[in-house]
This record gives structure tokens, C-alpha cells and sequence, in this order.
């Protein structure tokens, strides 16, 4: 019968040391999927970001051809205006190079009826100045001369005339020399009307010519924009290939995760099952408390032994708490091995290493469930200046419950629960 549980206690030790391997085995790799998860969620949202900065790039593209193509209409436009008012300038300046030979022909004649004018007005001022110098012997001279009188009023009437054509010459001479002043006035008027016309003309052409040269600068510009959001829409476009690519091994590698982390979960489920078939031994008497804790031991030592805790009163703590069974889940909702409440275990999980996000899901790892419940009794036994008993009697009640009765409460569950544990204790320690 001594090989029976000592062969169950090393079944159980076995079976157990296999449930902590898979568990850190299966820790591990959620740990790797849930950083393949974390990187697949960053790859969509770079994806994301990717396809909006590519949205981004070909609208400006768009709207960069959309400016190129209304300034090249604009540099047409501004083009045919340049060789409109090219073609009107070169008009005005052919009229106005007309005008002035006009002008200058003008210039000319009028002089020259100047010259005419002048030399009829000394013929006529000589003939006067000699009518008035001989006066009526002049006149009589002509007249007295006559040979009969039908001479003599012949030579009367042709002085008449000759006097009456003299003033009509004189006077056309004046109106002549009044009509070359007038059309001088006129084209002089004119040239300065076309010279204004020419000067304004060639304002407007340079003001043409800089719209053009900014026009071409605008439409340069433009290009360059283009240019670059075309090869930031192919970098981006690269960019968003690669990351499809590492979209498409992390979803792989997801799956593959999945399929693997299925597997061990099914395969701690089989363990688990085969542990609870051996604690179901014991705990109907199939195995010794001595099986128990040789199956214990080897779990508690390396912590009980970091933190200054008999291993024999930490497993005599597992014993009353949960008979060995790492799963159970008491009504209170304390977990595991030790019956560890989850706030008690957030209070002091980072005193053993533990987040205290995460210490919910570690206190069902037999392990982390043990670190805690050790350090818990640590940190009692130092509140208590190392009397077990009122450490053991805190960790049932809470230290404010021992604090106030200053001794075991006298809860009757807590003074036997005290009484089985330090029994246990007793027990273990002298194996």
C-alpha cells in the first residue's frame, strides 16, 4: 500500500510540472499572438493611413493637372492678347508713320505758301507803296496815255482788274495759308493721339509679357507639384504593397498561433482532467497527505525559500485552502492553489512581479498562484513579529480582524481553520 501514493504523489508532481510547462508554454505564445495581433491592428491602421495619404497624393495630382491645364488656357489666352495688341501696335505705328510724313509733308507746303504768300505780299506792297508814291500821276499816266476815250475807259476798267485780281490772289493766298495751318493743328493733334495710342499699346503688351512670364513660372510650379505627388503616390503605393504583404504573413502567422495555442489549450484541459482525477484520490483518501506533499514540494521550495516561508506551511495552507487543486474557485471568489482573493492579489502583485492588470487571469497559474499566497504569508508573519498562528488567523480573516481582537478572532471557521493549518504544519514539517 506505501507505493500506492507515492506513486500517485509523483503522478500528480508530474502531471503538474506538465500543466505549468504548457501554461507558460501557452502564456507565452498569447503573448506572441497577442503581439501578432497588436502588429496586424498597427499594419491596418498604417494601412489606413497609407491609402489616405495615397487618396491625398492623387487628389493632388488631380488638382495640380486641373492648374496646369487653366494655365496653359490662361498662357493661350494671354498669348493671343499679346499678338492682338503686337498686331494693333504695329497699326498704330504704321498710321502714326504715316501721320507724321503727313505731317512733315504738311510742314512743307505750308512753308511754302509761306514763301508764296510773303513774296505776293511784297509784289502787292509794291504796287501799293508805288500807287501811293505817284499816286494820281501814276494813275493819270495810264489813263492820259489813252488815245481816245473808249482807250481811255478800257485802261480805267483793266486797272480796275488788275487791281481786283491782286486782292482776290492776296486773300486766296490767306485762306490756303489758313487751311495748311488747320490740317498742320490736325495731324500735329493726331500724331500725339497715335504717339499716347502707341505708348499705352506698348504698356499693355509689357504687362502682357510679365502675365505670361508668371503664367509660365505658375504652370513650372505646378509641374514640380505634380512631379513630386506622383512619386509620393508611387512611394506611398510601394509602401502600402509592402504592408498588404506583412498584413497577409501576420494573419498567417495569427492563425497559425491560434491553431497551436488551441492545441495546448486542449492539451492542459487533458492535464488538468488527469489532476483532478489524482486530487479526486486523494481527497476521498486514495492518496496520503504524505503523496500530497511530495507532489507539493517541489513547486513551493524555490518560493517559499525566496521569501523566508516554511516550505511545510505553505503546503499546509494549499491543503485547507484547496486540497491541491489549482483550478478551484471558491464562493467568495477566491482562486487557485492558495485561495487568493483578486483584490488581495492586485495589493500585491507588484511585489512579486506581476501587473497588476493582468493578476486576475495569472492567479490561476499554479506557480504565480503560489508566488502570491507566499509572499501574503511573508508579509503577515512580518506584521505579526513571526507568530504563525495570528498570521495563519489573518490570512483567513484579514490582519484588521486579528488587529482588533489582538489575537485570533474568535470566529469559530477562523479558530478552526487556525487549528488545521498549524496541525498540517506540524505534520509537514516533520516529513
Amino acid at each position: 500500500m506505501a507505493a500506492g501514493p507515492v506513486a500517485y504523489g509523483a503522478s500528480l508532481q508530474q502531471l503538474q510540472n506538465q500543466e505549468a510547462q504548457a501554461q507558460r508554454q501557452l502564456a507565452a505564445e498569447e503573448q506572441q499572438y497577442n503581439q501578432t495581433q497588436k502588429a496586424i491592428a498597427t499594419t491596418e491602421s498604417e494601412m489606413s493611413q497609407l491609402n489616405n495619404a495615397l487618396a491625398q497624393a492623387k487628389q493632388r495630382i488631380g488638382s495640380t493637372s486641373v492648374q496646369i491645364a487653366q494655365t496653359d488656357h490662361n498662357i493661350a489666352v494671354t498669348q493671343n492678347l499679346l499678338n492682338s495688341t503686337q498686331a494693333q501696335l504695329t497699326d498704330t505705328e504704321k498710321q502714326l508713320a504715316a501721320t507724321t510724313a503727313d505731317y512733315n509733308h504738311t510742314t512743307l507746303l505750308l512753308a511754302q505758301t509761306k514763301r508764296s504768300l510773303v513774296h505776293e505780299t511784297n509784289l502787292l506792297s509794291g504796287q501799293l507803296q508805288l500807287i501811293e508814291e505817284r499816286g494820281s500821276v501814276g494813275y493819270l499816266d495810264v489813263i492820259l496815255g489813252a488815245h481816245s476815250f473808249s482807250d481811255f475807259i478800257s485802261r480805267a476798267q483793266l486797272l480796275g482788274q488788275l487791281a481786283g485780281q491782286a486782292a482776290h490772289e492776296v486773300n486766296v493766298i490767306k485762306r490756303e495759308k489758313a487751311a495748311y495751318t488747320l490740317a498742320q493743328a490736325n495731324l500735329k493733334r493726331e500724331k500725339l493721339f497715335l504717339s499716347q495710342a502707341a505708348a499705352s499699346i506698348a504698356q499693355h503688351k509689357a504687362l502682357l509679357v510679365n502675365e505670361q512670364t508668371l503664367l509660365a513660372r505658375e504652370r513650372e510650379h505646378a509641374v514640380v507639384l505634380k512631379a513630386q505627388a506622383q512619386q509620393e503616390a508611387s512611394q506611398v503605393s510601394s509602401g502600402l504593397a509592402q504592408r498588404q504583404q506583412l498584413y497577409s504573413q501576420l494573419q498567417a502567422q495569427r492563425a497559425q498561433l491560434a491553431s497551436g495555442m488551441a492545441g495546448l489549450q486542449s492539451r492542459i484541459a487533458g492535464l488538468v482532467a488527469q489532476i483532478q482525477a489524482l486530487l479526486s484520490q486523494f481527497n476521498a483518501g486514495g492518496m496520503s497527505r504524505r503523496a500530497l506533499y511530495n507532489a507539493m514540494y517541489p513547486l513551493v521550495k524555490p518560493i517559499g525559500d525566496q521569501w523566508g516561508v516554511p516550505p511545510a506551511l505553505i503546503i499546509a495552507v494549499i491543503t485547507q485552502e484547496s486540497g491541491g487543486n489549482a483550478h478551484v474557485v471558491s464562493v467568495a471568489g477566491a482562486v487557485g492553489l492558495m485561495q487568493i482573493e483578486p483584490y488581495t492579489a492586485q495589493d500585491i502583485a507588484h511585489a512579486v512581479g506581476l501587473s497588476a492588470s493582468t493578476v486576475d487571469q495569472e492567479l490561476y497559474n499554479p506557480e504565480d498562484n503560489v508566488e502570491l499566497g507566499t509572499y501574503y504569508l511573508h508579509y503577515l508573519l512580518g506584521m505579526f513579529q513571526g507568530n504563525t498562528a495570528l498570521a495563519v488567523a489573518a490570512y483567513n480573516a484579514g490582519p484588521g480582524a486579528v488587529q482588533q481582537y489582538g489575537g485570533i478572532p474568535p470566529y469559530p471557521q477562523t479558530q478552526q481553520y487556525v487549528r488545521n493549518v498549524m496541525a498540517l504544519y506540524a505534520l509537514y514539517s516533520s516529513y
